[in-house]
């Protein structure tokens, strides 16, 4: 009995160290090094691929898609990001069979978060779908482009439907287990600082400013006007959303600027921040447990830095700067801020089991299996710092009215420059898509939008 009793106590821990083993020893901002050191290098691809066949598939599979893209490998991006919309579907699918998706996973409460598969925020899933967007207008495909386009609008739609139901769901499971979000605002406060002006996860004014483009291109003014007034609502201040209404209200009108074509620059800069841990003292019936938590810290985020557009030189020369449309590192601490009463449910609960999981190996395996167990609730709670890390940390845009032909573009950025030539049409629309990367500067020239759909 003692040695019976004595293996299933090994074979239980070693299952729990399993579980653990890859959260524990490789946390996955350590894993995202890899490909975010060169996001355009080919080297990182299987890794990802691998990834993309495990349960965090989803998460490997935006990171595929997106690296790839920015790689040039067109094909192999559009795969990854159509396979991410499949996890969609079947996470979508699942939580609509769940009547609660807080503490529906008993591995996460024997181990910790990182045992729960990944599901990608709404943040992620709508900068998804606009990346898909793009790697269908680089191919000129435009009905396949107007598709994914509405698919992030629609993302965002769906997201700010269920947002306070999901937000009221988590706050009335906190109710019910006695935990008190309110409690931690001191110790979260860095997560309100990471936020900065973001009100809602899901807010993405960029992803708007790309479909308006797109819709005004196809002379499609009402669509046009639609997503550049979203995106106005959410930047208010905007000088250049405000010309952009008014310009696209003249154009319901029929008073269309003749003798010139639009040019806009779309650009991302640096990398989104990576989530922290932290470490905080919760209360249980048995007393005080040090439980890992995720959060975002602002001394992370870099700076907004503008790209300067230029055409010509001298007097007669035109400047632009980009704006910042979406604070992404804003949105990914918003998110997890939204997520703070469901987390700290899971958390006290997951101490709870973690103290019953010890207190039985004393009763039942005396001292040795008391410091056994007491080691593994050490070792293994580790905060869930998955996210997806290859998002930038700012997205921006500008755009220039210039006479059609073709134009010589001077770009610039506090970290180096590019030069390149653009077609301008009468009344078509000229995109320039533009990653500022660790040390690299990548342009794309998408095909010339014009004419109806």
């Amino acid at each position: 009995m003692l040695v019976r009793n004595g293996v299933a106590l090994l074979l239980a821990m070693a299952l729990l160290s399993g579980c653990a083993t890859r959260s524990l020893f490789q946390p996955y901002p350590s894993q995202a090094r890899a490909w975010t050191a060169d996001m355009a290098a080919d080297g990182p691809a299987p890794l990802l691929k691998k990834g993309a066949d495990s349960r965090d598939g989803v998460l490997y599979l935006q990171e595929l898609g997106r690296v790839r893209q920015l790689g040039g490998a067109i094909d192999d991006s559009e795969s990854a990001f159509r396979r991410a919309f499949g996890h969609y579907d079947e996470q979508d699918a699942a939580a609509r069979l769940r009547a609660s998706s807080l503490v529906s996973n008993t591995g996460a409460l024997l181990v910790n978060d990182n045992a729960r598969p990944y599901v990608a925020p709404d943040y992620e899933r709508i900068f998804a779908h606009a990346y898909q967007a793009l790697n269908y207008w680089r191919q000129n495909d435009v009905t396949a482009t107007a598709v994914e386009l509405r698919a992030a609008a629609n993302e965002q739609r769906l997201a700010a439907d269920r947002r306070d139901d999901e937000i009221a769901d988590a706050q009335q499971a906190a109710r019910e287990q006695d935990v008190r979000p309110n409690d931690f605002d001191s110790q979260f406060a860095g997560l309100d600082a990471a936020a900065g002006e973001v009100k809602a996860s899901f807010q993405n004014a960029w992803t708007f400013y790309l479909s308006a483009l797109f819709w005004e291109a196809h002379g499609e003014y009402n669509d046009a006007l639609v997503d550049y007034k979203k995106a106005l609502e959410i930047h208010p201040d905007s000088a250049m959303l405000q010309e952009d209404v008014a310009r696209l209200s003249r154009a319901q009108d029929g008073r269309v600027a003749r003798g010139t074509g639009l040019v806009a620059v779309v650009y991302e800069q640096g990398l989104v921040p990576a989530r922290r841990e932290l470490s905080l003292p919760i209360p249980t019936p048995h007393g005080l447990f040090a439980v890992a938590f995720p959060t975002y810290s602002a001394a992370d985020k870099p700076r907004p830095a503008p790209l300067t557009v230029s055409v010509g030189a001298g007097e007669g020369g035109t400047t632009a700067r980009t704006e910042v449309l979406t604070d992404v590192g804003g949105l990914a601490a918003r998110h997890l801020r939204e997520q703070l009463p469901g987390l700290l449910v899971r958390q006290t609960l997951r101490a709870t089991t973690k103290y019953n999981l010890q207190k039985k190996a004393n009763d039942d395996f005396g001292p040795v299996g008391a410091i056994i167990t007491q080691i593994f609730n050490v070792v293994s709670e580790q905060a869930d710092l998955r996210s997806w890390l290859s998002l930038p940390a700012y997205a921006q845009a500008t755009r220039l009215m210039l006479p059609p032909g073709e134009h010589r573009l001077e770009l610039s950025t506090p970290g180096g420059g590019a030069s390149l030539t653009v077609p301008v049409v009468e009344q078509g629309v000229t995109v320039i898509h533009v990653v500022a990367t660790p040390g690299r500067l990548i342009t794309r020239v998408l095909p010339v939008q014009e004419g109806p759909l």
